[in-house]
């Protein structure tokens, strides 16, 4: 090792790292792999002896310089929207926006990248698919942090093999912003829209894993007591955070296995509580009105108490269109939408405001964890609808709406 080369700073503390890949990508010797920590999450790690010093992985930390610079407020647009197809909206997490968007890009002959839930590999993974069947297989929320592995490689690489072609991306804020970067460097932007999604933050897919393996031998230790002959444990086929059964406000959460419903209240609990999410998102830069994506989608809280004739138990779906493309894309799929325009003020949600707070009790969480095991944090950690972050969000837009009121 050269003793005068720089060494990249990519992080020096957790809150620093989105795990968005994109140093990786851009290093020239392909010397950043991302590990993982004792919590599961995934950082860079730096082989020195194929580092040149170029420093071009930390030019490209958007997270990092989104954090440390201010913005100029664009002009955003606003809408309340939701799909005209019932079926769409019931099987998506709010309105479904992304069905309507993905269908178009699907049917021009484009591709769509976005997260999907990998069965084999017990993973949230990012994939680049080109057809409805995958596409449906990406509706729904995912409360687990993606794998992107070597995904943004694969996305350049397809834009410059179809120069013809367009890709929609959806990803979290973080994930975007990185890639938006990227695709600036690799001059291929114009070739893609982006899409982030309003975040409460991102568990980690490492206390994922244990997790079903804790309820694969749990299931396997069942079926010996009972004396069943079969032992095979949990293999979990399909995962839902946010199923719409009892209506888009009580979301249901359950995964599937051998085509039966299978508990997973206690690892939502301790997302909604925020004891599983990465530590960046406690320091997350994107948690405000303006992004660097094309169009920001979510859900539409509190519409039924400023649109109540626009509101629908199943779901609405709150777009904010930030640039030119974004605004060309939403008039290019209008008629498949229910729409109406609205403003920043209406729908400001507590993830569009601030970011997610950090527990007092996260570290003493991750502490239990490792040394009194998950029956113990399952029985201990709990979400209690007055003190969990899920209620005091919902208590927060509850006392926006009423503020605004007072001040009309």
């Amino acid at each position: 090792m050269d003793s005068k080369r720089k060494k990249p700073v990519l992080h020096e503390k957790n809150g620093d790292c989105c795990a968005c890949t994109v140093c990786s990508v851009s290093c020239p010797k392909g010397a950043i792999t991302f590990k993982r920590n004792t919590e599961g999450f995934s950082y860079p790690e730096i082989d020195m002896n194929k580092c040149i010093g170029c420093l071009r992985c930390e030019t490209v930390c958007a997270f990092k310089k989104d954090k440390d610079s201010k913005w100029d407020d664009n002009n955003v647009t606003v809408y309340a929207a939701k799909s005209k197809e019932r079926s769409v909206i019931e099987n998506s997490s709010s309105g479904g926006v992304f069905t309507v968007l993905s269908d178009y890009f699907i049917e021009n002959g484009d591709a769509v990248g976005s997260c999907i839930y990998d069965a084999s590999k017990k993973q949230v993974r990012f994939e680049i698919y080109e057809t409805k069947r995958e596409r449906d297989r990406a509706r729904g929320s995912k409360y687990i942090q993606a794998e992107i592995g070597n995904a943004y490689s694969e996305v350049i690489k397809w834009l410059k093999e179809n120069v013809n072609k367009k890709m929609l991306v959806v990803g979290t804020g973080c994930q975007i912003a990185g890639l938006n970067e990227l695709l600036y460097k690799e001059k291929v932007r114009n070739q893609v829209i982006l899409v982030d999604l309003i975040c409460h933050g991102v568990p980690s897919p490492g206390l994922w894993e244990k997790y079903v393996e804790y309820m694969a031998l749990k299931e396997v230790a069942l079926r010996v007591e009972k004396k069943v002959e079969k032992q095979n444990g949990i293999h979990i086929e399909e995962i839902s955070f946010k199923d719409k059964r009892d209506g888009w406000k009580n979301p249901y959460v359950y995964a599937k296995s051998k085509g039966k419903e299978v508990s997973i209240k206690p690892f939502a609990d301790w997302f909604y509580c925020n004891y599983s999410v990465r530590e960046s998102c406690y320091e997350c830069p994107y948690t405000r009105v303006n992004r660097r994506s094309d169009i920001t989608i979510g859900d539409y809280w509190g519409i039924e108490n400023i649109l109540p004739k626009f509101y629908d138990p199943m779901g609405v779906s709150l777009v904010l269109v930030q640039s030119k493309a974004g605004k060309k894309l939403i008039q290019s799929v209008a008629s498949e939408l229910n729409y109406v325009e609205t403003d920043t003020e209406k729908c400001l949600q507590p993830r569009l405001i601030s970011p997610a707070e950090k527990p007092p009790k996260r570290e003493k969480f991750w502490t239990d964890l490792e040394k009194k095991g998950l029956a113990y944090c399952i029985k201990n950690y709990k979400e209690e609808s007055n003190n969990s972050v899920f209620g005091k969000a919902k208590r927060k837009i509850k006392n926006m709406l009423a503020k605004k009121k007072g001040d009309k």
